[in-house]
């Protein structure tokens, strides 16, 4: 009975909301672009649309290249290296972002010569990261800031070759993840044309990149957490982010994990360099969970206040390079 009334009580908190999303904005150089709504009809964008806003859970199947049923844009964004870009994430027109709990991850692919972006299809491609942001110095996760329709900033490297690139931008939910096969992919791609950039040819020399699908593992340590653990040190799954020759071209480690407090989490969280261990794919999902807080929308402040405290996470742990 307790049980039943706890879940009636969080579904009628939560009944309006469907806690999935895609790209809904894109501000590169200045201008913004439109994102098209998943499954619904095309418009011209530069981010490939998804045919659905539903959780992708399948470490190994073709959704995580960039996103469920991606198809190629119409449109090529023109951005300038070393310049930043931002994007916003809804769950459906009106509805912004709803889950709190989990990074987000941004890689990008170099076009081949002879191809274009809008044509280019990268399942197979070797990405680098650019880009993760974990928990921020005000203690909460990043996807927690695009709950309020906040815009989550990406720099674009500068010594990076010009050229067309796709951009591979990523949400983790991990409100399940306690749980193997539990964790929600959350993916996106837009199609760019960076001008500018400094670096040669062989820029990738040396630097650790990773395919989609195949980059993940259901054992990765920032695959399978429960990030309510009180001594929660979060490795951020896949490779490393890219340095490039320059160090300008780096970005610099910063902290990403403090005390977990119970605010409204509606502040943007900083993107961390903090590097990751490497992952070895797996193909053995788990059976859908049946657990309360897979219910839509399910956030910290809920767990707090159904199952009890969120407990602060300790210092994240930073590999080496």
């Amino acid at each position: 009975m307790l049980f039943s009334s706890v879940l009636s009580v969080v579904a009628l908190a939560v009944s309006s909301v469907n806690a999935h999303g895609y790209i809904k904005t894109l501000v590169a150089d200045g201008k913004t672009y439109k994102g098209p709504v998943a499954g619904s009809g095309k418009i011209a964008s530069p981010i490939r649309q998804i045919s659905t806003t539903s959780p992708y859970k399948d470490v190994n199947g073709p959704g995580m290249t960039c996103g469920r049923d991606a198809k190629p844009a119409s449109q090529i964004a023109a951005v300038t290296a070393g310049s930043t870009i931002k994007m916003t994430w809804e769950d459906h027109p009106g509805d912004t972002w709803n889950h709190d709990l989990g990074p987000l991850m941004t890689y990008m692919t170099k076009v081949p010569e002879g191809q274009t972006a809008d044509k280019f299809n990268p399942s197979s491609a070797q990405w680098f990261k650019v880009a993760q942001a974990g928990i921020g110095s005000n203690g909460k996760w990043a996807q927690a800031a695009l709950m309020s329709g906040a815009a989550h900033s990406v720099q674009i490297p500068k010594n990076i070759p010009s050229g067309q690139y796709i951009l591979r931008h990523e949400i983790i939910a991990l409100h399940l993840a306690d749980k193997r096969g539990g964790v929600e992919f959350y993916g996106g791609c837009v199609q760019l044309d960076v001008k500018g950039g400094t670096g040669g040819g062989n820029f990738l020399s040396g630097v650790a990149t990773a395919k989609f699908p195949g980059g993940y593992s259901l054992d990765d340590k920032g695959i399978h957490v429960n990030v309510f653990n009180g001594k929660l040190n979060y490795v951020f799954p896949g490779p490393a982010i890219a340095k490039f020759s320059s160090s300008s071209s780096s970005v610099k480690a910063a902290s990403n994990v403090t005390t977990t407090n119970d605010e409204d989490e509606d502040e943007e969280t900083t993107t961390s360099a903090s590097s990751t261990t490497k992952a070895k794919p797996t193909g053995k999902k788990s059976d859908k969970s049946n657990d309360r807080r897979s219910m839509p929308g399910w956030t910290s402040r809920m767990h707090k206040r159904y199952l009890g405290a969120v407990h602060a996470p300790a210092p994240a742990h930073v590999a080496s390079d």
